[in-house]
């Protein structure tokens, strides 16, 4: 929009009135006062409007097709350029006009900013929530885990005798810890184990029957600890389920929290990790290990003997959790170089035990 200052003839031989001229998309408004001195407009559509410039007086001179009478003069050519301008801009597809260009163009920036937006939010929130998951205390985690427990409903398949003998192996390797490690066994044809925050550990009959030896074991309930010590399984867990868990920790609202877990308890059975964290876990449980002379080709044979009984080429749940076994048992290989190994007759006895159960 433009204004100008013009000359207003109403009529031809009448006296010029002095007016406001305001230019717009469609149209062009006439603003002036009436001889009693009221005031008055007048509004002429810019179709209907002829522009010219005389170049010998310097003016520009609007004059209205309907009403041949009336004209109006403007100093200086701007003004008939300006009209002209909007004139022309009109005639075109709406879609070719600045105005519906600049609809376009807002549309694409509005569009692509929630779709930015959108995948801040798939990005940032898990991360989110992973890292707000770092603060939550051991407290606090055993109740979101014995939840989960609870809502997996795995008393009724428990074989007590052979929990009891896996917790006193556990106890046996004196592993330091602020979380009360429960090792569960449960009656199951699925070759799995996994860690839940606070302190479970569960570990399915069928993959206790594929460990022949107690240095496997070891490295079994080492590299599932870490997953609990190391907030693994909160981590991961928060992470899977995003937004949803996200507001709960952000205003430590833990009962939204654990009704979120509880709802999706059997998804996290088999609950996967990163390869950070798993990495993190073959380190550290690794380390273990090592610290207590326990022989580390038993986490080599464990990797291994569980791929190979595999059938038809399809791991086990467990190994399929946990990718690149090729590389994880060479990394394994080659940090074990040159460990001490001393057998220990009570992790041997209760192992002994746990077989002939």
């Amino acid at each position: 929009m433009k204004s100008y200052f013009a000359s207003y003839y109403i009529y031809p031989d009448a006296a010029p009135i002095a007016a406001t001229i305001l230019v717009f998309d469609k149209n062009l408004s006439i603003g002036f006062r009436n001889p009693d001195g009221s005031n008055a407009m007048v509004s002429w559509l810019l179709k209907e409007v002829q522009a010219s410039f005389d170049l010998s007086s310097g003016q520009t001179h609007l004059k209205n097709n309907n009403n041949p009478g009336h004209h109006i003069e403007i100093a200086g050519i701007d003004a008939a350029n300006f009209v002209k301008e909007r004139q022309t801009e009109q005639q075109k597809a709406w879609y070719n006009k600045s105005s519906g260009r600049e609809w376009i163009r807002n549309s694409l920036l509005f569009t692509g900013l929630l779709g930015l937006l959108f995948l801040l939010y798939l990005l940032l929130v898990p991360w989110v929530s992973q890292q707000l998951a770092s603060g939550i205390s051991v407290k606090t985690e055993k109740q979101l885990g014995d939840a989960v427990y609870n809502a997996m409903q795995l008393e009724p398949r428990e074989d007590k005798t052979k929990s009891l003998l896996l917790n006193n192996f556990f106890s046996a390797m004196k592993v330091i810890s602020a979380y009360d490690i429960r090792i569960t066994v449960v009656n199951d044809n699925t070759v799995n184990a996994f860690a839940l925050p606070g302190g479970h550990i569960v570990v399915y009959s069928a993959l206790l029957d594929q460990i022949d030896s107690y240095p496997e074991l070891a490295a079994l309930l080492s590299h599932e600890f870490t997953h609990v010590n190391n907030k693994h399984s909160t981590k991961s867990i928060c992470r899977r389920f995003g937004s949803k868990v996200f507001i709960g920790l952000l205003f430590g609202k833990f009962g939204s929290v654990t009704s979120v877990l509880v709802n999706n308890a059997d998804n996290l059975k088999s609950l996967k990790y990163s390869r950070r964290l798993e990495k993190e876990a073959d380190t550290e449980g690794l380390s273990l290990l090592l610290q207590r002379k326990i022989d580390p080709a038993g986490f080599v044979r464990l990797l291994q003997h569980l791929k190979e009984a595999a059938p038809n080429d399809q791991l086990p749940e467990f190994l399929g959790s946990h990718p690149d076994i090729g590389k994880r048992v060479a990394w394994i290989q080659q940090n074990a170089i040159g460990a001490t190994v001393k057998e220990d007759a009570e992790l041997k006895g209760i192992f002994d035990q746990l077989k002939t159960k």
